[in-house]
C-alpha cells in the first residue's frame, strides 16, 4: 500500500486512491530493481504491452475499493449503498407512493364496488384508478348524491315524503300538481343542501369532500345514487388528474352506472431520488426533538403520503396571537395528504397539552383507544402569472428549443415554493440563465388572481397560510 513518497488505501485523512499512472509507473520501477537492469517501457513496447494490461485491472480494483469505502457515508454513497448508509441514523429510503382519489361512483341503492375494480379516464393514455375500499357499495345511507323523480301519475291526497338525515319534508298533493311541482315544494326543505330541478328530476349533492348523508323517500323514486369511494392509482408516483376528468368505468358491474372525481387526488410521489435522501439525511437532526415545530414539519413531509409542502408555527404565549392562533397552540398548514394520515403524525410528535388550530381536521386513536381529533389549515393557492421577454447575446444565437426550455425551468423553479414563501423575482433570473445560453437580456414581470392582473417587476407576498401556485399555462415567454 506503500511507495517511498506517497501513502495510499485506508489513512488518517481517509481513502486515497491510487491512479492509472501511478500504478503503471510502480510497476515498471519494481520490474526493473527486480530484473537489475533499465526496461524499456514505451507503449510499444512488450513490457509497456503487458504492465498496461495489468495497471487497467488493478486501477479497476482500486477504484472499487474506494467504492466500497465511500457507499459506507451518506455524503458519497448511491442507490442501495445510500439507503443502507441512511438507516444508520434510523432513515429509511422513501419508496414511490401511488396516488389516492375519493370517486363518487353513481348506481342504484345496494350496488357492491368490489376491491380492485378499475376507473379510468376518458382521456388517451389517461391513468388507470383501483378501488381500495373493503365492502364498498353504492348505498343511500351513505350519499354525496341523490337524484328523485316521481314515475307515477299525481294522485290527489297522495304523501309524497324526502328524509334526508334528521329532516323529513312531506307534501299532501292536490288537485292540479305535477311531478315538477311536488319535487319543487319538497326541495324547499333543504335549502342548506345545493340541489337542483333538471327535466322533472330533483337531485341532491354535498359540495364538502367526503360530507355524506342518509336518505329515503317513500312515494318518490330515488332513481340514482352517489356514494364516495376511495381508488388508487395504479402507476406508482405523482399522477394527479385533473377534476372531472376520471369518468369512465373499465370494471363493467351491473347496477354502476357512473363515476366522476369531484375532488383534488392525494397526489402520490415517485421514489426517492439520491440527493432528496441525502438532505433528508442531513434534516434528520430535526426530528430527534420530537415535540418542536421543525420536527413536527419533518415527521410531516416524510410520513405522510401526498405531502408536497408544510409549514409549522407555534404560539408560545398566553394570548392569541395576530394570526389568531390560541395560547400554546401549533399551527400546521399542509399541503396533500389525507386529513386522518396528517393527523395521526400531528398526534405522535406535537408535546402533550398543547393544541392544534385550524379550519381542516382529522382523527386518531390515542394509545388508550380514545378517539383524538387534529385541527390543521390547507394553504390557499395564489396563482402566479409570469411574462417573460428576452433577447439573445450579440456573439450567440438562441437554440430554437430555448423558449420552451426557459418555460420549463421557471414551471420547475416555482413549483419549488414553500408555504409561506414570496415570489422574489431576482432568484428566477438565474434560472433563465442556466435554462439556455446565449440569453442577453431578460425582462421578467410577474401577476396574480385567476385572470392575469397588471403585470409588475415587483415581488409577490404570500402570506403564511398561501402558496404561490405555478403553471405553464400562465408562464409566456417570447423572443424578442
Amino acid at each position: 500500500m506503500a511507495d517511498s513518497k506517497n501513502v495510499y488505501g485506508l489513512t488518517r485523512d481517509g481513502f486515497r486512491r491510487k491512479r492509472l499512472p501511478e500504478i503503471l509507473s510502480d510497476i515498471n520501477r519494481r520490474v526493473s530493481d527486480r530484473l537489475g537492469v533499465e526496461i524499456e517501457t514505451g507503449s510499444n513496447s512488450l513490457f509497456g504491452q503487458l504492465h498496461g494490461v495489468f495497471a487497467y485491472e488493478i486501477a479497476d480494483l482500486w477504484e472499487q475499493a474506494e467504492n466500497t469505502y465511500n457507499a459506507m457515508y451518506p455524503n458519497t454513497a448511491t442507490g442501495t449503498s445510500l439507503s443502507n448508509a441512511a438507516g444508520l441514523a434510523g432513515i429509511s429510503a422513501i419508496s414511490g407512493t401511488q396516488s389516492q382519489l375519493l370517486a363518487t361512483c353513481y348506481g342504484t341503492d345496494g350496488t357492491v364496488i368490489p376491491y380492485g375494480a378499475q376507473i379510468t379516464s376518458s382521456a388517451e393514455n389517461g391513468s388507470h384508478w383501483e378501488c381500495i375500499a373493503t365492502n364498498a357499495a353504492i348505498s343511500k345511507n351513505k350519499a354525496c348524491y341523490a337524484a328523485y323523480s316521481i314515475n307515477s301519475t299525481i294522485q290527489d291526497g297522495t304523501v309524497y315524503t324526502i328524509k334526508i338525515n334528521e329532516v323529513t319534508a312531506s307534501y299532501t298533493a292536490v288537485s292540479g300538481d305535477t311531478a315538477s311541482k311536488v319535487l319543487s315544494t319538497l326541495m324547499k326543505s333543504f335549502s342548506d343542501i345545493p340541489n337542483s330541478m333538471d327535466n322533472g328530476i330533483l337531485s341532491i349533492r354535498t359540495t364538502a369532500k367526503g360530507e355524506t348523508f342518509a336518505t329515503d323517500a317513500q312515494n318518490v323514486t330515488i332513481s340514482s345514487i352517489g356514494t364516495p369511494i376511495k381508488f388508487r392509482c395504479v402507476t406508482v408516483g405523482a399522477v394527479n388528474p385533473d377534476i372531472g376528468t376520471i369518468n369512465q368505468i373499465v370494471t363493467s358491474i351491473p347496477g354502476w352506472t357512473g363515476v366522476l372525481n369531484q375532488y383534488a387526488a392525494s397526489v402520490g410521489q415517485d421514489a426517492e431520488t439520491d440527493t432528496h435522501l441525502r438532505q433528508r439525511w442531513n434534516r434528520s437532526l430535526f426530528s430527534r426533538g420530537s415535540t418542536n415545530i421543525d420536527a413536527i414539519a419533518e415527521a410531516l413531509a416524510d410520513n405522510v403520503t401526498g405531502v408536497t409542502t408544510v409549514k409549522v408555527y407555534e404560539n408560545r404565549t398566553d394570548v392569541t396571537d395576530t394570526d389568531g392562533r390560541p395560547p400554546h397552540s401549533i399551527e400546521a398548514i399542509v399541503e396533500g395528504g389525507e386529513n386522518d394520515d396528517i393527523a395521526k403524525v400531528i398526534w405522535k410528535t406535537k408535546a402533550g397539552g398543547i393544541n392544534t388550530y385550524g379550519t381542516e381536521h382529522g382523527t386518531t386513536m390515542d394509545a388508550n383507544g380514545t378517539e383524538q381529533t387534529l385541527y390543521f389549515n390547507r394553504p390557499s393557492p395564489v396563482k402566479i402569472w409570469l411574462k417573460v421577454v428576452i433577447s439573445e447575446t450579440p456573439d450567440e444565437t438562441l437554440a430554437p428549443a430555448a423558449v420552451q426550455q426557459i418555460a420549463e425551468a421557471l414551471l420547475a423553479k416555482g413549483q419549488e415554493q414553500a408555504v409561506g414563501e414570496d415570489v422574489i423575482l431576482q432568484r428566477y433570473f438565474s434560472t433563465i440563465f442556466k435554462a439556455a445560453s446565449g440569453v442577453g437580456y431578460i425582462s421578467l414581470t410577474a401577476a396574480t388572481g385567476d385572470t392575469a392582473g397588471t403585470y409588475s417587476t415587483s415581488n409577490i407576498s404570500i402570506t403564511p397560510r398561501q402558496i404561490a401556485v405555478f403553471d405553464a399555462a400562465r408562464i409566456e415567454v417570447t423572443k424578442q
